[in-house]
Formats: C-alpha cells, sequence, structure tokens
C-alpha cells in the first residue's frame, strides 16, 4: 500500500480547532468541539460535532463534514444543527461508496420527540477528493 502523503492527512486538533472557530458559540465554558469521526480507512475526511450551550436551559448541537482536498487545502460544510429542536445529535455512521462519502446522523428526538436519522451523500467530486 502506498504512503499516504503528509499534507493529506487531517489531524485531530485541526479539525477541532477549526470547528471551534467557526462552529457556534453561547458560553465558552461550557461549548465542546467532540473528536472526529473518520471515514474508515481514510484520514483526510471526518464529521465532527460541536456543541453550543448556555450551561442551563439552552443549547444545541451542529455536525459538520470536514476534509483536505487533493491539493491539501481544509475544507467545511455544515450539514445539520438542531437550533429550533434542541435535541442531541449523534454521527452514527461515516461511510464512502466509490463516488460518495455517506454521513449518517441522528437524534433520538430527546426535546422535540420525534427521532430520526438524516443521511447525507456528498459527492467526492464535489468534495475535490478521490
Amino acid at each position: 500500500m502506498a504512503q499516504k502523503k503528509l499534507e493529506q492527512i487531517l489531524e485531530g486538533t485541526e479539525v477541532k480547532r477549526l470547528i471551534d472557530e467557526l462552529g457556534p458559540h453561547i458560553d465558552s465554558r461550557v461549548d465542546f468541539t467532540y473528536d472526529p469521526e473518520y471515514v474508515k480507512g481514510r484520514e483526510d475526511v471526518c464529521a465532527v460535532k460541536r456543541m453550543a450551550e448556555n450551561g442551563s436551559s439552552y443549547g444545541f448541537d451542529t455536525v459538520y463534514l470536514v476534509w483536505k482536498d487533493t491539493e491539501g487545502v481544509i475544507k467545511s460544510r455544515k450539514l445539520v444543527d438542531s437550533r429550533y429542536t434542541k435535541d442531541y445529535l449523534h454521527i452514527r455512521e461515516i461511510t464512502e461508496s466509490q463516488e460518495q462519502i455517506i454521513i449518517k446522523v441522528g437524534s433520538n428526538g430527546d426535546y422535540s420527540g420525534h427521532p430520526g436519522d438524516q443521511v447525507y451523500e456528498i459527492s467526492k467530486k464535489e468534495l475535490g477528493i478521490k
């Protein structure tokens, strides 16, 4: 197996730092970015969840896709947030097919009473990855 170019590796610390900067902020004492979840066998594509809350009565989660394109540029895309439902979101799975990155995000309906999963399929070509 060929060794990956170092610039294509997306380190967890750089992912968290990016999402800490880009993501929503309510109270810096309790806002939190979780560790990224990578596509199995890849080090250049991951999903990450950020929690923003006030520490007592309001908060929500946001899930992002983060990747390095073939030029080594870090990019991100917000997939979903629970700003209005206040439900906790969970990255259930991040996988790939030959042409797409597939992210399954779920909610247990903690506050809205409407549990369910959403599936996001984004073409590798659109992301600029192979």
